[in-house]
C-alpha cells in the first residue's frame, strides 16, 4: 500500500506531502490544477523515463519519495534480499533528477539501479491512464493480459526457454550449412595455403633466432678477439688476474695465521677465485664455438629472406604465420567434420522442436480454457458497468498446421495469436476491440480487466486516471461502485472529474493550483466532511454553487451511503 508520497520541485510542485489510506482514495480538482502531475510523479517512482524538464523552474534538483506499507512482504522482501538491501520495516523509494538529466534511485536508503526499481515496482503499483486505454487497442498486448488472468506466466516462461534452445540450435545449424556452402569454393585455396605453410616447417620465434645468428656470424672476428683477450687477461697470459690472486692468497693466509679472526678475508678471495676460473673456462669454451662460416651465413640469410617473403602473404612474423596455420587446420578439420556436426545438430533440433511443441500446445490448450472464463467474466463485469448487452470474446487466430509444420508460427510466447473482440450492443457482430470501442467503452473494459486481473496480480495499489473518460450519469455511478468493490481487495487511488464516482471515496483529496508572486504552485489536501460536500457541489455546479447544488451533492452521498452500507466520510443531515 502507498502510505505517503513526498514530491519536491517537480513540475509546478514546490513541495507536496500526501498520505493515502487503504480502500478507495478519490483525487479531484479543477482542470489543469496538476492532478496528472501526481501520476507523473508516481510513474517516476515506478521507473519511467526522467528528464530535466521535470524539474521546477529555478530549482537544481527534483525528487519524489514514496513510502509503502507491505502487509504481504514476500515479493518485495525476496527482491530486496537478493540485492542485499535492508528488507525490514516499510519500503522507501526515492528518485532524484538533477540538471543535466542525471537520475538516481534509492531503495531503503541504498543506491540502486533503474532496472531494479522497475522490477520491484511491478509488485507495488499498477497505473491505468490514458496511455493504457490506447495500449488496450493494441492486439499485441492481449496475449499477456490473457496469460496473467489464467495464471499462465510460468508455463509461458517454460515455453520461452524451450523456444530459446530450439532457436539457438537452429541458428547453429544454419551457420554450419552456410559455412559449408561458403567454404566449398574456398577449400582448394585454403588447402594450398595450408600446404605452403606446412612445407615451410616453421618453428616458434624462428625469425628472431635467425636474425640473432646472422648478427653473430657477421661479427665472428670481433667476438673471437673479445673473448680471447678476456681469457688471456684472466688466466693464460703472464701476470694474469688469477696469477696475481695467488699472491693475494699467500698474503691472506699469512694474515689469518696470525689473526685467525680475519680468516673470512681468505674465504671471500676463494669464492671470487672460483667464479673467475669458471668465467675463464666459459670464455675458452665460447671461443671454440665461434664460427665465421660464410656458407652458414648465406644459408641463414636465405632462410630469413624466405620467411620474410612468406610473411608478406600470411601476416608478417613467424608467430602470425603459425597462427594462420592453426586457423587453417581448424577450419579444414571443421570442414571435414561438418557433415557429422550437421547431423548432430539436426538431431538436437528435432528434439528441441518436439519439446517446444509439447509445451506450446499445452499452453495453447490452457489459454483456450482461460479465454472462455475471461470472456464470460468480462461480460458479467461489463453488464454491471451499464453495458448489459455487450459481448466480449477472446478470438484465436488460425493455428495453421502449415505454420507449425514449417515453424513459422514458433515464437517465444507460444504458437497462439489472439485479439479481444467486442460487440457493444445487441445485434452487432463481434469485431476487433480497436475498431469498435468508444472512449467510454474502453474505460469500462479496462476497468473490468483490471478488476479481474487484480485477483491474480501482486500489486497492492491500483491508480486510475481517466477511468471516467466518455461516461457519465448512471454509468459513472456503476463505475464508482465497481471501484469501491475493487478497493475491498486493494488500495485504489482514482483521479476523477465525476461526482458520481467521487461520492464513493472513503478518503477524498483535492488538488489545487495557486499563484504566489511570479510562480504557480500545486497543492493537495485531504478534505474534511464539510469541504468534501463543497467539492462535490463544485463538481456538480461549476463556478456558481447554490443550495440546490449542495443538496444534490448531499443526496449523492446519501445514496452512496445506502449502497455501501456504512457512513460516507461527509457531513450529512443528522450525521457526522
Amino acid at each position: 500500500m502507498l502510505s505517503e508520497l513526498i514530491v519536491h520541485n517537480f513540475a509546478i510542485i514546490r513541495h507536496l506531502e500526501v498520505s493515502f489510506e487503504q480502500g478507495l482514495n478519490i483525487v479531484t480538482g479543477e482542470t489543469g490544477a496538476g492532478k496528472s502531475i501526481l501520476v507523473g510523479a508516481v510513474n517516476l517512482i515506478l521507473g519511467s523515463r526522467a528528464s530535466q524538464e521535470m524539474i521546477r523552474t529555478g530549482a537544481d534538483e527534483a525528487s519524489v519519495e514514496a513510502f509503502f506499507s507491505l502487509p504481504d512482504r514476500r515479493f518485495a522482501a525476496g527482491k530486496l534480499e537478493e540485492w542485499g538491501i535492508d528488507s525490514t520495516g516499510d519500503l522507501i523509494i526515492r528518485r532524484t533528477i538533477a540538471r543535466g538529466g542525471k537520475s538516481r534511485v534509492f531503495i531503503n536508503g541504498r543506491m540502486a539501479a533503474l532496472q531494479q526499481l522497475q522490477q520491484l515496482a511491478r509488485g507495488l503499483i499498477s497505473v491505468s491512464g490514458q496511455h493504457e486505454h490506447q495500449m488496450l487497442l493494441n492486439a499485441d498486448v492481449h496475449l499477456g493480459l490473457l496469460d496473467t488472468f489464467g495464471r499462465l506466466e510460468l508455463e509461458r516462461a517454460d515455453v520461452g526457454e524451450a523456444y530459446s534452445r530450439w532457436a539457438q540450435t537452429l541458428d547453429s545449424l544454419r551457420k554450419v550449412r552456410k559455412l559449408k556452402q561458403e567454404r566449398a569454393s574456398q577449400l582448394d585455396w585454403m588447402r594450398f595455403q595450408l600446404n605452403e605453410l606446412e612445407t615451410a616447417r616453421l618453428q616458434p620465434d624462428e625469425d628472431v633466432c635467425l636474425q640473432q645468428e646472422i648478427n653473430i656470424l657477421k661479427h665472428a672476428a670481433i667476438l673471437m678477439d673479445s673473448a680471447t683477450n678476456a681469457y688471456q687477461t684472466l688466466y693464460a697470459a703472464r701476470g694474469s688476474v688469477l696469477e696475481k690472486l695467488a699472491d693475494v692468497e699467500k698474503n691472506l693466509q699469512s694474515l689469518s695465521g696470525i689473526d685467525p679472526a680475519q680468516e673470512h678475508f681468505w674465504q671471500h678471495l676463494e669464492q671470487g677465485r672460483i667464479h673467475l676460473e669458471e668465467l675463464a673456462h666459459g670464455l675458452q669454451q665460447y671461443t671454440q664455438h665461434i664460427s665465421s662460416d660464410p656458407q652458414r651465413l648465406s644459408m641463414v640469410e636465405e632462410r630469413l629472406a624466405f620467411l620474410q617473403r612468406l610473411g608478406k602473404k600470411y601476416g608478417g612474423s613467424v608467430e602470425a604465420m603459425l597462427q594462420r596455420l592453426a586457423e587453417l587446420r581448424e577450419a579444414l578439420t571443421l570442414e571435414e567434420d561438418a557433415d557429422s556436426i550437421e547431423d548432430k545438430l539436426e538431431k538436437e533440433l528435432a528434439r528441441h522442436r518436439a519439446q517446444y511443441l509439447q509445451r506450446a500446445t499445452a499452453l495453447s490448450r490452457n489459454r483456450h480454457e482461460a479465454a472462455l472464463r475471461l470472456s464470460r467474466e468480462v461480460q458479467q463485469t461489463l453488464a454491471a458497468l451499464d453495458m448489459p448487452g455487450a459481448r466480449f470474446s477472446v478470438e484465436f487466430g488460425p493455428t495453421g498446421e502449415e505454420g507449425i509444420e514449417n515453424d513459422t508460427r514458433f515464437t517465444p510466447d507460444g504458437i497462439d495469436v489472439i485479439e479481444f473482440f467486442l460487440s457493444a450492443n445487441p445485434g452487432e457482430d463481434l469485431k476487433p476491440l480497436g475498431r469498435v470501442a468508444s472512449g467510454g467503452e474502453l474505460s469500462r473494459i479496462l476497468l473490468a480487466l483490471k478488476s479481474l486481473l487484480s485477483r491474480e496480480g501482486e500489486a497492492e495499489t491500483l491508480i486510475f486516471d481517466e477511468v471516467d473518460a466518455g461516461i457519465g450519469g448512471r454509468t459513472a455511478d456503476l463505475v464508482g461502485l465497481q471501484l469501491l468493490q475493487l478497493a475491498a481487495r486493494h488500495q485504489v487511488i482514482c483521479i476523477t472529474h465525476l461526482p458520481q464516482i467521487a461520492c464513493y471515496g472513503m478518503n477524498h483529496y483535492k488538488v489545487a493550483k495557486q499563484s504566489a508572486g511570479d510562480e504557480t504552485l500545486t497543492t493537495i489536501e485531504p478534505l474534511t466532511a464539510e469541504d468534501r460536500l463543497e467539492e462535490l457541489a463544485r463538481m456538480l455546479g461549476g463556478i456558481s454553487i447554490s443550495e440546490r447544488t449542495r443538496a444534490h451533492a448531499r443526496e449523492l452521498l446519501l445514496q452512496a451511503n445506502k449502497r455501501i452500507g456504512h457512513p460516507v466520510h461527509c457531513a450529512l443531515d443528522g450525521e457526522n
